[in-house]
């Protein structure tokens, strides 16, 4: 199947898109344990890009994969239902409309997923003309590659856009747009092909590129960082290690016996498991002379580095606790707290982004009350909860304010 990327206009770019692809699959491989697959690692390590993974053991297996839950709960911290800046509740009914019309309920933890997942995110804005109404959609950053205006500009110039479809036969081939402020051009295999009744190239409406990306933690690196990346070499190690000690015990779980003092022709088999030897003989078992204890508390150690690098699974010794204090949680998971605190500002700011785009599209649609949201002014509150509390606990931290509140005048009172 022939690529976009074959094409003597695009070639520049398929180095570029290649590299994206494999280092973003290697983090999904992480995600879900498939890095270990003997099968995929043979060929990526015999592929021109081999140097960009790490050379491991042959047999190793996953046997400890805890990045998935990191990433679910990243999914369901960051958004707490995107709250919107107390200056910017004149954009709330705009807001509401367009999450409604975008699924926003469950594409916006789609939308974390992606970024924790593999460090970056997309997010398209789709402009439904029949229905009149404009679509965020998140976009997995294999979907896509942004070319950006310039080298201090990067607000993306173009945008190409693949997918693998079927065609009528049910053959597979290669979907792509290629998509600039001006114009919109739709190849198959690499050759320009018109779609639902239009010509290969046709003007783009929106006036401009219709994707906002967003790093999920902001390291000045490609791509971002992916909620578990400094795990990864940890992550290596400990399934390395326990692959190794999985094998050897696998090894001599039926060990070889040797006999002392007794001749072959001395030994009598009786039944399945018992010898009769001449006396002064002895039987003793060939085993591997290993520290199985020191190994196992070893492992046990950088598996606990693991856990130590992914502060959402700290949850685990909340749970172990008897009764906490749920406001006292954000102590207790300041780590996580100050994670989350990191990594917010930067969806807060791509989704924003992206409803701007959409009010810019609402203007070409003749949505007024779409079109309000290209302002500077909209933003979310980067102050609303890290952890949500339960409606108790937050009756309860309210009326504390209101009473220190209260004794902090009275106090003022007797001074004056």
């Amino acid at each position: 199947m022939n690529s976009i990327f074959d094409s003597s206009e695009f070639k520049v770019y398929a180095d570029r898109w290649q590299r994206r692809l494999i280092e973003l699959d290697r983090r999904r491989r992480y995600y879900d344990g498939s890095i270990y697959s003997p099968m995929y690692r043979h060929l990526q390590s015999s592929s021109e890009y081999g140097m960009l993974w790490p050379s491991l053991y042959q047999g190793i297996k996953p046997l400890y994969l805890p990045l998935a839950r990191a990433v679910d709960v990243d999914a369901g911290i960051i958004p707490n239902n995107w709250q919107l800046a107390e200056d910017s509740d004149i954009f709330a009914e705009a807001v509401a409309d367009v999450f409604a019309w975008s699924s926003w309920d469950t594409d916006g933890f789609l939308f974390v997923h992606y970024g924790a997942e593999f460090g970056c995110v997309g997010l398209k804005i789709v402009d439904d003309r029949k229905q009149k109404r404009i679509i965020i959609q998140a976009v997995k950053p294999t979907s896509y590659l942004l070319i950006e205006t310039g080298a201090y500009d990067p607000s993306p110039a173009t945008a190409i856009a693949i997918e693998t479809k079927l065609d009528d036969a049910g053959s597979e081939f290669e979907y792509s747009e290629v998509i600039t402020a001006e114009t919109i051009r739709t190849f198959s295999n690499g050759v320009p092909t018109g779609f639902d009744g239009r010509e290969n190239e046709y003007q783009n409406e929106l006036g401009f590129v219709p994707y906002v990306e967003v790093e999920h933690i902001k390291t000045g690196e490609l791509y971002g960082e992916s909620t578990y990346q400094k795990a990864i070499p940890l992550l290596d190690e400990v399934n390395q290690l326990a692959s190794y000690f999985a094998d050897i015990i696998g090894k001599h779980a039926e060990p070889q016996w040797i006999a002392i003092g007794a001749e072959a022709s001395d030994l009598v088999k009786s039944g399945d498991n018992v010898w009769f030897m001449p006396s002064g003989s002895e039987v003793k078992p060939l085993v591997p002379n290993v520290d199985f204890d020191g190994i196992l508390n070893f492992i046990k150690e950088i598996r606990d580095q693991v856990v130590g690098a992914l502060p959402e699974l700290a949850f685990d010794d909340i749970k172990r606790k008897d009764q906490i204090a749920t406001a006292t949680l954000e102590l207790q998971l300041m780590e996580l707290v100050l994670k989350i605190k990191r990594i917010r500002p930067n969806y807060d700011q791509g989704l924003a982004d992206a409803l701007r785009l959409a009010g810019r599209a609402g203007s070409t649609m003749q949505l007024p009350g779409i079109a309000v949201l290209d302002s500077e002014q909209l933003s979310f509150d980067a102050n609303r909860d890290v952890l949500p509390l339960d409606r108790q606990t937050a009756i309860a931290l309210e009326l504390q304010e209101i009473s220190l509140e209260q004794m902090k005048g009275v106090a003022g009172g007797i001074n004056a």
